[in-house]
């Protein structure tokens, strides 16, 4: 559930001009709404990383810090989608791409999204790349290690 107001305590002291409420003679300054492309928790990217700077340790205490995590060569497909504009029209190219192999397979829209995501008419989605080792495999891209 998300607040209707800023939730950095730090946020009423911008006072700035939006912030002010109150009948004259007994005015305040009260905090920003919430907006939600900031988790709906913050009004700016200013109070969402004071926040964060103020509650760190806290944070750190409920979720503790994980180790290095790694992706090898082998797990490492994903699916990517290319826009360009060119004479009027728009052109979505569509890959199965593993970077530290060097492979960027040209595919088509068929074959790098859901039958949904074709109905939507989104190009630039592509299949979760959950599934893109194994429409790799599937090509014969998998080099055996």
């Amino acid at each position: 559930m998300s607040s209707l107001f800023c939730q950095n305590k730090e946020c009423c002291y911008k006072r700035s001009q939006n912030q002010i409420r109150g009948a004259k003679g007994n005015k305040v300054y009260q905090s920003n709404k919430a907006k939600s492309y900031y988790f709906s928790m913050f009004c700016s990217q200013g109070c969402f990383h004071t926040y964060i700077k103020d509650n760190i340790s806290t944070i750190q205490n409920a979720i503790p810090i994980i180790d290095k995590q790694t992706i090898g060569v082998s797990d490492a497909w994903e699916f990517r989608s290319d826009y360009n504009y060119s004479g009027g029209d728009r052109v979505h190219t569509y890959y199965v791409y593993n970077k530290l192999m060097g492979v960027n397979q040209l595919i088509t829209r068929q074959q790098a999204q859901t039958p949904e995501q074709i109905r939507e008419n989104y190009g630039w989605h592509t299949r979760p790349n959950s599934e893109a080792k194994e429409f790799a495999e599937s090509l014969g891209l998998v080099v055996a290690m």
